[in-house]
């Protein structure tokens, strides 16, 4: 994705992310883009990947930029480091986890600092790829991390505990808007 800067300059956010998991993987936050920054952002999540015990190939969903299509990237697909699917054209589905990614960067991080420098957007980024990984739980996960979902090291009495506290709070959300009443139903 792409974000502005104060003065106009345009900044590219790129990441990889876990479809699975969420677990942002690498990301990088540069000035320019193209084959070799994409092979480098790759190599990083590979080298994660391995780190965090991960040991098939994976297989990479790009879209059709030519920051994925190139020969950088191809070397890995050839070498074996990576399979490769081109969203939209070899399958018939999208890179949207890593879209939304984006659009939660921007609209819950980005767009509420002021953005004067290169280096303060990198400093926001990485915050907020952190803090997606190690802090923000999601419903989709159970109320896990993606860090947590990622690794897969959830105790069962943990699970069992997130189950129980969340159907207290359903009920506890269905027993307040019973009881609160909007302005017209008071009068």
């Amino acid at each position: 994705t792409i974000i502005r800067i104060s003065d106009g300059t345009r900044v590219f956010i790129r990441s990889v992310i876990d479809n699975y998991s969420r677990y942002v993987l690498a990301w990088q936050t540069t000035l320019d883009y193209g084959g070799a920054r994409t092979r480098e952002l790759l190599q990083s999540a590979l080298a994660r990947a391995v780190e965090l015990g991960y040991v098939s190939t994976p297989t990479v969903m790009v879209d059709s930029g030519s920051e994925n299509i190139n020969p950088d990237v191809n070397g890995l697909v050839v070498a074996g480091s990576i399979e490769r699917l081109i969203a939209q054209i070899e399958i018939n589905a999208s890179n949207s986890m890593v879209e939304m990614l984006f659009h939660r960067l921007k609209n819950r991080h980005l767009y509420y600092i002021e953005r004067r420098s290169f280096a303060t957007v990198v400093d926001a980024v990485d915050f907020y790829m952190t803090d997606s990984n190690e802090n923000i739980p999601f419903a989709a996960l159970k109320g896990l991390t993606p860090h947590e979902t990622y690794i897969g090291r959830v105790p069962a009495l943990q699970e069992l505990e997130l189950r129980s506290k969340s159907r207290a709070a359903r009920k506890d959300r269905a027993q307040t808007n019973r009881q609160t009443r909007c302005r017209p139903c008071i009068a």
